[in-house]
């Protein structure tokens, strides 16, 4: 028990996160202000619960003080593009003896230009609440338009960071092919817990065929690492050849064939080698709308994806089904859409530059009173080699004043293999996860609005008594009370059924500063 649990009080990769954010802001600096500006802002909350420790057994009340700095940063123009959005939460608690505790939350990508097409540097960055286990305690965060904050006494949940870095190096072969060279680095951490702990590398080599028509081939070599810290290393490697049809622009076929070498069902050092290949279409007949499958044979079990998105003047619909191979936490890649991904899905005819319709969206979210990150991404900590099916449908509809956004989806997380996992797949074969989520919002004038949001989480294990289910309703009432200054009220009820069911009541105010 002692190897699953970190003495290190704060996450690693914070220093990362913060050497980020520097570096994002000298960058816009040397800009010359060509690029959006830097916006730091002040977030100040007050809430009240009825339920603090979320139990109803020994209801604890209590005031709830959070105080958040952060920063957003867009750089839309020169050799480094990309955006950072950063808050430091510091909350405090009164009329209880529970303590003082910080949380950070991070999303942040950048793309680099280090030779003029020739060498490109990519890096993502997260930092959010994770479920230890599908199966513990669930509590719903409190929903702010600057994101989520998890103030309740949860035990179950941990903060995870992850942090990706993709050189890319571009070349040619004479003038027949042109030569991909990408690595992939990345590392995940948990704080207080080494499950979802681990670190990755690996890298691609493609080779294209230079000037296409409509055959063309590529040949591809990938290899990875996945290193956690509760489990043993896991390598795959697969090399292939591949040709692609484009009959016309509207339709793309690919198929490839090859060999692979993986360690997924198997102890460490030894592996199963063997055939793969699949084939992959992608119908646009507009730029609104995209239809795209693939199939892949693996020795492990083979993987899909299908995906359907369309959007229309007002709205925007996504279906999909996707089954791939995971190699540790669950949730971050689900395929869960939230409020953000929607909407920027929306803005895409209204702002094709990617950059700038990250403002837009923001911009948008903080008028209508909607959390970015809301719906909750459902999901727990694992260490080991996992099926993952994810099956989902979204939408989102946009009126005058009002809106509406709605998404179901259920994932299946299938174990590999045997006594290679920790955490929940260590005893569970299988576990499903469901959730449900239905947000409408109305703008009541140019400077309020109103917004109500359901919820639900179900997870069910192998065994009958392996089962959880968290129902969440909220509703908030936002206004701008200048052109820098906002405000929100709301209220949250929630009830969760699992081994200690509980209710819990809560209500919040909110103010933020931008400077």
């Amino acid at each position: 028990m002692a190897a699953m649990t970190r003495l290190r009080p704060e996450p690693r990769h914070l220093p990362l996160a913060l050497a980020l954010i520097a570096v994002a802001a000298h960058a816009q600096q040397g800009d010359g202000g060509a690029g959006s500006p830097i916006k730091p802002r002040l977030g100040i909350s007050q809430s009240f619960t009825d339920n603090l420790r979320l139990s109803d057994r020994e209801k604890d009340a209590a005031l709830i003080t959070t105080v958040s700095p952060g920063i957003s940063v867009v750089m839309n123009s020169g050799s480094v593009r990309g955006t950072l959005d950063y808050s430091l939460n510091g909350i405090t608690y009164l009329k209880t003896s529970y303590g003082t505790r910080v949380q950070n939350s991070l999303s942040a990508n950048a793309q680099a230009e280090i030779l003029p097409r020739t060498f490109y540097v990519e890096a993502q960055a997260n930092i959010g609440q994770q479920n230890t286990s599908a199966f513990g305690l669930q509590s719903a965060p409190t929903l702010g338009s600057q994101g989520s904050v998890s103030a309740l006494d949860n035990p179950n949940s941990r903060e995870t960071g992850t942090l990706t870095v993709s050189p890319l190096l571009r070349s040619q072969l004479g003038g027949l092919a042109s030569v991909d060279l990408r690595g992939n680095f990345s590392m995940t951490e948990a704080r207080g817990s080494a499950i979802g702990d681990s670190h990755a590398s690996g890298g691609t080599l493609r080779i294209n065929q230079l000037r296409p028509g409509i055959l063309s081939w590529y040949l591809q070599a990938t290899t990875q690492q996945v290193r956690p810290k509760a489990a043993q290393t896991n390598r795959t490697s697969s090399a292939v050849v591949g040709l692609n049809y484009q009959p016309d622009p509207d339709w793309t076929f690919s198929g490839n064939v090859g060999e692979e070498r993986n360690d997924y069902r198997s102890r460490q050092g030894t592996a199963e080698q063997g055939l793969t290949g699949g084939l992959t279409a992608q119908w646009s007949p507009t730029p609104r709308t995209r239809l795209s499958g693939d199939y892949q044979r693996h020795s492990y079990g083979d993987s899909h994806g299908l995906t359907f998105e369309h959007r229309m003047r007002n709205s925007v619909w996504r279906v999909a089904d996707t089954r791939t191979v995971t190699l540790g936490n669950t949730g971050a890649a689900g395929g869960i859409r939230t409020n953000y991904d929607l909407y920027f899905l929306l803005f895409a005819s209204l702002e094709p530059d990617p950059v700038k319709r990250d403002a837009l969206v923001r911009a948008a979210l903080l008028s209508l009173g909607l959390s970015p990150d809301a719906p909750a991404s459902v999901g727990f900590l694992s260490a080991g080699p996992s099926q993952l099916r994810n099956q989902l449908f979204s939408f989102t509809l946009q009126g005058v004043r009002s809106n509406i956004t709605a998404s179901v989806s259920r994932s299946l997380t299938i174990r590999l293999g045997s006594g290679l996992n920790q955490g929940d797949l260590a005893s569970n074969a299988l576990i499903e996860q469901r959730s449900y989520s239905l947000s409408g919002s109305y703008q009541l004038s140019p400077v309020s609005g109103l917004s109500l949001t359901a919820s639900r989480q179900e997870s069910i294990g192998d065994a009958a008594t392996r089962r959880t289910q968290l129902t969440s309703l909220f509703a908030n009432w936002n206004v701008r009370l200048g052109g820098r200054l906002s405000a929100q009220l709301g209220a949250r009820h929630s009830r969760f059924e699992g081994t200690t069911p509980y209710t819990e009541n809560a209500a919040y105010a909110n103010l933020t500063q931008q400077f």
